[in-house]
């Protein structure tokens, strides 16, 4: 089994692409995969992948396929914004 190196708040930052406050504050609402030992607090990428597909909104196969119809409700957007 190979040892997966643990992750700092800063590197998961930079990997997230969002401040280290951010991260400070999803850990403390317990919103993101995270290891608590003592003050210290790490992060396995592997688990961050995971809950990152979890997020995930929308359908992704419709995007990169191209085909099909735009839902109903995307058009209602566009005709408000026109009025």
């Amino acid at each position: 089994m190979t040892k997966e190196r643990l992750m700092t708040m800063q590197e998961v930052a930079e990997y997230l692409q969002c401040s280290l406050s951010t991260i400070r504050r999803w850990v403390v609402r317990g919103k993101v995969p995270h290891y608590r030992m003592g003050k210290l607090v790490r992060f396995r990428r592997a688990e961050l992948d995971r809950w990152l597909e979890a997020c995930r909104e929308g359908d992704w196969d419709q995007v990169v396929g191209g085909a099909g119809e735009p839902e109903p409700a995307q058009l209602s957007l566009f005709a408000l914004a026109a009025n």
